[in-house]
């Protein structure tokens, strides 16, 4: 790695070569020399930012992104994948397709709040959206998430120590709002859909957004169950793209 990075410093860039460039920033004016660093570090973020979008483009996942970057996958994601999704979502909003939501995404929905009803909560947050996949054993995301380990009975024994309950007020069968994390957990599947570039929304993206959300409570359910998060994002990759 050391001799890969020393080649490159040495290869020219332009007229002159990297090294030089640098040599020459050294030389320069303590004032002079900070305000070409300061550029530099705007026009090197700005082509981080790029490529980072590029990568994603081409189906690279965010733990091959963080390893050539030299950082921890957590710390790329945060960094970048907002900008990433917005950008992708933006470019792709006039020539996308609408986006039909599966039947099984539905459901998932629905069996979220009647686990979050069940629990008493409050609310429908996203550790209830994660219940409602678990539910639904046999649809792409109940699959790879047996796979990773986790079950619905000890995800559940989790959520149900995490939520305030519901103040006893008001009709026993009144709709639960919707948090403003588990309304952020769908309108990111929303973009998870329209950047591979599929014409459906289904559980599998919303199991993606879940994942990527790696400080929400539901992707902290997974880890504490003892799931690889990274693995089980590459495991709903493969499937997305296996899929017809």
């Amino acid at each position: 790695m050391t001799s890969d990075w020393t080649e490159l410093l040495s290869e020219p860039v332009g007229r002159t070569s990297l090294n030089a460039a640098l040599g020459a920033v050294e030389g320069l004016p303590p004032r002079e020399g900070l305000q070409t660093v300061a550029a530099l570090r705007v026009r090197v973020e700005t082509l981080e930012a790029s490529l980072v979008e590029k990568a994603i483009r081409e189906g690279w996942s965010w733990r091959q992104i963080a390893e050539v970057l030299g950082v921890t996958k957590q710390a790329a994601h945060k960094k970048h994948a907002r900008r990433v999704a917005e950008r992708l979502a933006d470019a792709r909003t006039q020539e996308r397709r609408k986006l039909v939501v599966t039947g099984r995404a539905r459901l998932s929905v629905r069996l979220a709040r009647e686990e979050a009803a069940g629990l008493d909560a409050a609310e429908l947050r996203p550790e209830h959206l994660l219940l409602g996949l678990l539910r639904d054993a046999e649809s792409m995301a109940g699959r790879a998430l047996a796979a990773g380990g986790a079950t619905l009975t000890a995800s559940r024994e989790v959520v149900a120590g995490l939520a305030p309950a519901r103040e006893a007020s008001g009709p026993a069968d009144e709709r639960l709002p919707v948090s403003a994390d588990a309304r952020a957990v769908m309108e990111e599947s929303l973009r998870e859909a329209v950047r591979r570039g599929d014409e459906h929304l289904g559980v599998e993206h919303l199991l993606l957004s879940l994942v990527h959300d790696e400080e929400g409570q539901a992707a902290r359910t997974l880890t504490g169950l003892g799931v690889d998060l990274g693995a089980l994002e590459e495991r709903l990759g493969g499937a997305l793209a296996g899929a017809v």
